[in-house]
């Protein structure tokens, strides 16, 4: 979707009718991702190279720190990234962690464009945790740097017709690529950003505990949102000056990323976030529900859900299947791995 499409997709939004009652039609927001059509070509160029993949339990009686590059990540490192058996560095949090004097163990994306070249560009010796759709391009950089890589696989929803196996069995062409080109290992679904996905591999391989900081999925601002147009100059300049999206400062339009934001109010304190990063924070807020070792750190949007009723976060944008009914996270659905506890 365009810059322009995503305008117009929010001005129609904006102009939606009530219900005569004055209750809101429910919206839809439709996410795309500018190399999709690509997909299948990275997961078999990926395959070529596949050495290692996840292994089920393979982190059992460890402790884990997964750090997202949100801005509370600046706040809580200190106190968290010490005193852990592993530390995992999401997107622009490895180079983050380094500069500030941690040390990961490992770093994970499941982001499929070149832009993670730039993000990991001075490459640190760690194990990379890389989902099979990432763009071919970053694996032969980190090949090149001689690093090792640790694949698993990362539900992308390529839209092709099924395959039907010899035994007659109807398989996802997805699942049907993963299967015949890798070893055995994990696909991961929850959410829609790296950290929730790289929750879902961390209960596959089993840690006996797992806290996750620099999760925001919001905004933090130092001036109220314009009321001008999404896009127009004024709100363009407000995402440049006045708000911090990463541990590192970087405004909310670094690393490419989409001007649209919503705001709203919870318990008497408002959030501005991101189409993307608010179901992501209903999932994160379902998932610490769910999964008794999961522990979320820090001043949050997540946290300000965690203890909010179905109800409530039904009301907030989420993921929905074909049939427009609500995705709830399953432990055992998203990761195979059914020893949650």
């Amino acid at each position: 979707m365009t810059r322009a499409e995503k305008r117009r997709a929010y001005r129609e939004a904006q102009k939606a009718a009530k219900k005569p009652n004055g209750i809101l039609q429910p919206q839809t927001i439709t996410l795309s991702n500018p190399v999709s059509d690509h997909f299948p070509n990275f997961i078999y160029a990926n395959s070529l190279v596949c050495e290692k993949v996840a292994v089920q339990g393979s982190g059992r009686g460890k402790s884990l720190v997964i750090c997202g590059a949100g801005p509370s990540l600046a706040d809580d490192a200190a106190s968290y990234c010490y005193d852990t058996d592993e530390l995992w560095a999401v997107n622009s949090a490895l180079p983050w962690l380094f500069d500030n004097g941690f040390k990961p163990t490992h770093a994970i994306t499941v982001d499929q464009t070149a832009h993670m070249i730039e993000e990991w560009y001075s490459a640190p010796d760690v194990e990379y945790l890389l989902a099979s759709t990432c763009h071919p391009h970053l694996v032969e950089y980190l090949m090149e740097k001689q690093r090792s890589i640790t694949f698993f696989h990362n539900f992308v929803g390529i839209k092709q017709a099924p395959v039907q196996l010899e035994n007659g069995e109807i398989v996802h062409y997805e699942d049907w690529l993963y299967s015949t080109l890798f070893e055995t290992t994990v696909r991961v679904g929850a959410g829609l950003n790296s950290v929730t996905r790289a929750i879902d591999l961390a209960c596959f391989m089993g840690y006996e505990s797992i806290k996750v900081l620099g999760a925001d999925c919001a905004l933090r601002t130092t001036a109220n949102c314009p009321t001008t147009k999404h896009g127009s100059p004024e709100h363009l300049r407000w995402l440049k000056e006045h708000t911090i999206m990463h541990a590192d400062g970087g405004h909310a339009l670094a690393s490419n990323a989409t001007p649209l934001t919503l705001g709203g109010d919870i318990d008497g304190r408002h959030w501005e976030t991101k189409p993307d990063l608010i179901i992501s924070a209903v999932w994160l807020a379902r998932m610490q529900n769910e999964i008794p070792r999961l522990e979320l750190i820090g001043d949050t949007l997540p946290n300000a859900l965690k203890d909010k009723t179905d109800d409530f976060l039904d009301q907030l944008p989420t993921l929905t299947d074909s049939n427009g009914e609500i995705l709830r996270y399953d432990a055992k659905l998203n990761t195979g791995y059914d020893d949650m506890n």
